[in-house]
């Protein structure tokens, strides 16, 4: 079983806007890496001594000994859960992974010796956000937004990929906001849930969910957090109703109002489903 640490501390990381440029891959001393046989060069991610491949569901970071020994590789923020994470070939070392606002960082004391890679599995193909698709309706018009899906602005705010969070969290300044992108087909009465997670003695925050065209604010929700007994323990609250006045394309956005205690909540998902309109 592999030994894979991850930071916890919510004030711990502070919020650090990297510029990311694509670059060659690392100097392999001439030889043609394992890896471009099996899998795909991802330069847009790429950085000086560390070049990622990509397959599916798969990303793969080849670490050269310059980024070894400096003991840490960053890519930016993705869009996807992680489902797992490990040294390729060596599960048994050390591992730590803190995903920041905008990038991701993989640390370790020591690294393997021979062509160290980092593995990370995903639960569906992993794309920046620029790439990242719009919130779509099932067939029956409802929509599901999920926390990899979303833009996050402020100070600590993050899209938080491991498997046992898969949530937009750190949300612990009354200015941070996220935003979603998404498609509604139809217009009506829509419900709105949150699949939310709230720390024991931490609910009872105020914030607000308005869905926008442009500069204009077409319906607005204001709601309460409830607490589920950790922010990782995940619990659907449902909010109310929202009017949805045409088709078209929306910004969904969760503003905070005022956070009770420590942070507002950790957001999984985000559900909006069309009521049935009542007959004449």
């Amino acid at each position: 079983m592999a030994t894979i640490t991850f930071q916890k501390s919510f004030f711990s990381v502070a919020m650090g806007l990297a510029v990311f440029q694509a670059v060659s891959a690392p100097d392999l001393s001439g030889e043609e890496s394992e890896l471009a046989k099996v899998a795909k060069p991802w330069p847009q991610i790429s950085r000086d001594g560390v070049a990622a491949y990509v397959s599916d569901e798969t990303l793969w970071l080849e670490i050269d000994a310059n980024a070894a020994s400096n003991k840490k590789a960053l890519v930016p923020r993705l869009c996807a859960p992680i489902r797992s994470l490990r040294w390729k070939d060596h599960p048994d070392m050390e591992l730590k992974f803190v995903p920041e606002p905008q990038e991701w960082v993989f640390s370790w004391k020591t690294a393997p010796a021979e062509r160290p890679v980092i593995e990370i599995v995903f639960d569906l193909p992993p794309v920046l956000p620029a790439d990242c698709p719009l919130a779509a309706p099932a067939g029956d018009g409802s929509v599901m937004l999920h926390a990899y899906q979303a833009s996050t602005f402020g100070e600590k705010l993050r899209f938080e990929p491991q498997w046992y969070k898969n949530t937009v969290g750190y949300w612990a300044v009354a200015t941070d906001y996220a935003t979603w992108d998404l498609t509604i087909d139809q217009s009506g009465t829509y419900s709105v849930a949150v699949l939310q997670g709230c720390g024991q003695g931490q609910g009872g925050s105020d914030a607000t969910i308005t869905l926008e065209q442009g500069t204009q604010v077409k319906a607005e929700l204001p709601f309460q957090t409830i607490d589920t007994g950790h922010f990782q323990n995940f619990r659907w609250n449902y909010l109310g109703m929202i009017e949805v006045p045409d088709a078209g394309k929306y910004k969904l956005r969760i503003s905070p109002q005022r956070i009770a205690k420590v942070a507002l909540f950790d957001v999984r998902m985000i559900h909006l489903v069309r009521q049935a309109k009542t007959p004449n």
